[in-house]
């Protein structure tokens, strides 16, 4: 005789459904990590130093680090502030240098008039962050230099003194820099390498009736944003898919064992 066995029961199945928060945390996961990848892609494309001198103070005061890049094509405006390079001299080692652009390329820049103000192709500067009495002098600008001046105009070393002394051999420029030897602008300041403060913008030569703003640029800022917000959507998301996913596979498990055993 053949024994007859039941057959097994069948299987219960959790229908799989579509989860609305499971698709908004998975977004918040994906935006998270192209945002903070894109931040961080900005944050590396400027570079970083520190200043070990005064001749910017109070808009970049000693010992602060400072954020400057340079894009390709860059345009100099005037009350832009760049860091550049002093090419080394014969038992000399090379040296950078910091300073306010004052005059571009093709400028007639004079100091001072009776108020100790610079004069620009004529017209007479304003400078408000400037402070202390600086060497008198003269410069026509040849195409494709700057020539630079420390905020700080009675200790600052810059183009004013290059006019004077044998760095003008090198050049030829009455103590202007060349564009090749900028190495970018100083965009913004902080105390660390992970958060910045822009730097304000000078109207004053605009104030005064010349062409051409100063250079405006969040990126160092807005790059930083960009990472930390990025990092707090992506661990809500990571977290929230989590947490669903192991709440379903509980309830898929739960259903599978079907009722408990009386």
């Amino acid at each position: 005789m053949i024994n007859e066995f039941p057959a097994p029961p069948p299987v219960s199945r959790v229908p799989r459904r579509f989860s609305v928060v499971l698709a908004v945390f998975a977004v918040l996961l994906a935006s998270g990590v192209g945002g903070a990848g894109y931040g961080f892609a900005k944050v590396v494309s400027y570079r970083s130093d520190r200043v070990p001198v005064n001749w910017m103070e109070p808009a970049v005061p000693q010992g602060i680090r400072i954020v400057y890049g340079k894009q390709d094509g860059q345009v100099y405006h005037r009350g832009d502030v760049l860091l550049a390079r002093i090419p080394p001299q014969p038992d000399e080692p090379e040296s950078l240098l910091i300073g306010r652009v004052i005059g571009v390329g093709g400028d007639d820049v004079l100091c001072c008039d009776e108020r100790h103000r610079i004069v620009v192709d004529g017209k007479a500067v304003d400078e408000p962050y400037a402070s202390g009495d600086g060497p008198v002098f003269h410069a026509v600008l040849p195409k494709d230099t700057v020539f630079l001046a420390g905020d700080r105009r009675d200790v600052s070393w810059d183009s004013r003194q290059l006019e004077n002394i044998r760095q003008i051999e090198h050049y030829g420029t009455g103590g202007a820099i060349p564009l090749s030897d900028v190495y970018g602008v100083v965009l913004a300041t902080g105390g660390t390498e992970w958060w910045v403060r822009p730097l304000p913008a000078t109207t004053a030569f605009t104030d005064a009736g010349l062409p051409g703003a100063p250079e405006v640029d969040g990126g160092p800022l807005a790059g930083r944003v960009l990472v930390v917000a990025g990092a707090g959507m992506f661990l809500i998301g990571f977290i929230g898919v989590l947490v669903i996913v192991v709440r379903s596979g509980g309830r898929r498990r739960r259903a599978a064992a079907g009722p408990p055993v009386r």
